[in-house]
């Protein structure tokens, strides 16, 4: 029972509450909409070159967007700014919803609209991985809900695929929108709630947004164990987080399988990184956390060399629990170290160059490996 409590100890403070629920089924959403789209591609292009490319489009404001938000992150009010940004991903999702209801979508509607979605989560990013510090009122459980926040996305990460394959496969695709559309709701609600004392010094709220970039660069360069992690993160993200993006050819071409396959299998990737998160959220200390990165990344890397030799569905799904469990081992600890050492007035700025190693080279790769596929 004691473990338990350890294990969920976050949820003793007001906005946490608040926060977590609204997050866990926005990001459910978020996952049938991202399989739709994926399989939507996949079904109009029949080219994983082209899917790739799109993915790449798709995410040039993660390059651009970022390192700026950072930046607004420290200046401006994270309260007010996580509002907006919900309502913004809620506007987005609407649009893609009347564009198929109406029978509109096409590849340059699905690229305006990926632009437009990834403008929103470059600020999203860097915006709710800061805010942690602001909804634990004692800084020895941020760990935890850092912990238990990966859990939330993984649990998305599995349950949303597999709803999402299975409305494609029974079903239409319009409806995967909808309902994600559907999942944002409550969120805007939850974070209205929410009552957060964020208090910026004077140096920050005067600081000009590009002397604020040239700051965010400078920190992270002074600062070795920062730069390190970084650069660990993205080497990390570009040779084995492409993985979403050849699923949908991988499914079709290898396994000669439909829809809702896809989603048994990515669903398969989520149970294994909820696993893997549970346990971290549990037991792990700052001494574990680069010995769990390093077996982490032995683990996916495994996995994926054995993904290519095998064309049978349980032994795909199998590989990517396994896959999964590497992935998050690698990944929660890395963001822990990282929210351990940096300052609080520097956190939305260093978390921005963060979210740009991740979903930055996660773009730069899809491109690569659509490709070479």
């Amino acid at each position: 029972m004691d473990k338990i409590k350890a294990m969920f100890r976050a949820f003793k403070y007001r906005n946490f509450r608040l926060f977590f629920p609204g997050l866990a089924v926005c990001q459910i959403g978020i996952w049938i909409q991202n399989i739709a789209i994926s399989w939507l591609v996949y079904d109009l292009t029949k080219s994983p070159f082209m899917m790739g490319t799109v993915m790449f489009f798709n995410a040039i404001p993660l390059f651009i967007v970022t390192p700026f938000a950072g930046v607004l992150v420290d200046k401006f009010n994270r309260h007010k700014l996580l509002f907006a940004v919900q309502l913004l991903f809620a506007l987005q999702a609407l649009l893609i919803t009347l564009f198929t209801v109406f029978d509109c979508v096409n590849i340059p509607v699905i690229i305006v609209l990926g632009v437009f979605l990834n403008c929103i989560a470059a600020i999203d990013a860097p915006l709710r991985q800061s805010t942690f510090v602001l909804l634990v009122d004692d800084k020895k459980d941020l760990p935890n809900a850092i912990s238990l926040n990966a859990s939330c996305f993984n649990v998305a990460r599995f349950v949303g695929p597999a709803i999402g394959g299975l409305l494609i496969a029974y079903t239409n695709i319009g409806i995967c929108f909808l309902i994600n559309f559907l999942c944002i709701l409550p969120n805007i609600f939850l974070v209205k709630m929410m009552k957060i004392e964020d208090v910026k010094s004077d140096s920050v709220e005067n600081t000009s947004i590009l002397k604020g970039l040239k700051e965010e660069i400078s920190y992270t360069l002074q600062h070795p164990e920062i730069s390190l992690s970084q650069l660990y993160l993205a080497i990390f993200c570009f040779m084995l987080l492409a993985y979403p993006m050849l699923m949908p050819v991988y499914t079709s071409e290898v396994l000669h399988a439909n829809a809702d396959v896809l989603g048994f299998i990515l669903g398969a990737t989520g149970v294994g990184s909820l696993l893997a998160s549970l346990l971290l959220a549990m037991k792990m200390t700052t001494r574990k956390m680069r010995t769990i990165m390093f077996c982490g990344c032995l683990l996916i890397c495994s996995a994926y060399i054995v993904l290519g030799f095998t064309n049978n569905k349980i032994t795909a799904v199998i590989l990517m629990f396994f896959a999964g469990v590497g992935m998050t081992s690698f990944l929660t600890p890395q963001n822990m170290l990282l929210q351990n050492i940096v300052a609080d007035d520097k956190r939305g700025r260093v978390m921005s160059l963060n979210a740009l190693c991740y979903g930055g080279t996660i773009s730069l790769s899809s491109f690569v490996a659509g490709s070479i596929a």
